[in-house]
């Protein structure tokens, strides 16, 4: 195919991030609803799954590229524990239209309930806040090789009686190499706008995110390897200080910080992984990410902070996945999968779940 509409949208790509959204002072927090992967497939290869090698009803929840017309109309719900909040998608492809694959959705963080508490400190009950969103994702099949996807989304954000609302977009592009073992893909997600309808709230533009992946197996190989770039639209990711000098308050010393300042902010925007076949039914998952570890670690002790661990197999009718992901030595994650598949359509033949 001619590649120059391809490479027309990858520069429109590229334009967004760093032009047209460009993140300013006053941009709204981000949400944990579109932003935390709520797939555990990802979760454990380390993040988002941004170049799948064959369609995947989890990933479209967050890549529309990652869609097409070989994903089955089965329900994919997905649940998360982040930290005390919970956070999930649930996620229904529709039928298929030639070479264009559509998908409907919700994805949602829960903060939980909280104390209400008067301008006297006498207690008035609970409350409770969460973000929704509810989405519609297209994806078109270029070729063999190519896809490119968008999903629209709209929604809420609400604590108590604050409430604001919210529209955005993802756009999505995966490759596949010629021999099926390897793909590319590209994410630009959350490019979208709130809105407050009560006066308290934040408002502006959504704090985008821009990545690209890379996947790669190999033949008669058990493994596939995962590299994610992350957070391409801005490049120094670390806090404020974290390159300062030190000082000793018993002696007076400065303590030079001799961290390699240009190597750290690069690793920090890597994450990737490892998929295993472990079985005819069973896949394994290991996964890192360094900017995880390298802002949530406590007092010098990293831990196992920043590796994620998950497995997926499959059981007569349903599909089931599970991940932990360690983002603090106080503190995991826990992502949750289910594919409910309707029992007349099961494939008896035992068909061993997508590929790794």
């Amino acid at each position: 195919m001619n590649a120059r509409p391809l490479l027309l949208i990858i520069s429109l790509f590229c334009w967004l991030a760093s032009n047209s959204w460009g993140q300013l002072p006053g941009d709204v927090p981000l949400s944990p609803a579109w932003d935390v992967a709520a797939s555990p497939r990802a979760a454990g290869i380390g993040g988002a799954d941004l170049a799948p090698r064959q369609g995947d009803g989890w990933t479209m929840a967050y890549n529309p590229a990652a869609m097409d017309t070989t994903v089955p109309m089965h329900i994919h719900v997905a649940n998360a524990d982040f930290l005390g909040m919970h956070t999930g998608a649930a996620i229904l492809p529709l039928p298929h239209r030639g070479r264009r694959a559509s998908h409907v959705g919700i994805r949602f963080a829960s903060y939980g309930e909280f104390q209400r508490t008067l301008a006297n400190g006498q207690s008035d009950g609970t409350f409770s806040g969460g973000d929704y969103i509810a989405q519609y994702g297209t994806a078109w099949t270029i070729d063999s090789l190519w896809r490119i996807g968008v999903t629209g989304w709209v929604g809420a954000r609400n604590l108590e009686r604050v409430t604001a609302g919210v529209a955005g977009a993802d756009f999505g592009i995966v490759r596949r190499s010629r021999n099926g073992l390897g793909a590319v893909g590209m994410l630009l997600s959350n490019v979208g706008l709130q809105e407050d309808f009560s006066g308290i709230m934040p408002e502006g533009r959504l704090p985008h995110h821009l990545q690209i992946g890379l996947t790669q197996g190999f033949p008669n190989a058990p493994f596939t390897f995962h590299l994610r770039l992350q957070r391409l639209e801005t490049w120094n990711l670390a806090p404020e200080g974290t390159y300062d000098d030190g000082f000793d308050p018993l002696t007076g010393e400065v303590i030079l910080n001799d961290t390699w300042v240009w190597g750290d902010q690069l690793a920090r925007h890597i994450a990737g992984g490892v998929s295993l076949k472990l079985g005819p039914h069973l896949r394994g998952y290991v996964g890192y990410n360094h900017h995880v570890q390298t802002s949530m670690v406590a007092a010098g002790r990293p831990g196992l902070t920043g590796m994620s661990f998950g497995m997926r197999g499959k059981f007569r009718w349903f599909d089931y996945s599970i991940a932990r992901s360690n983002h603090h030595l106080a503190g995991k994650t826990t992502h949750l999968g289910l594919i409910f598949a309707w029992p007349e359509s099961v494939d008896n033949s035992g068909a061993s779940p997508s590929k790794i």
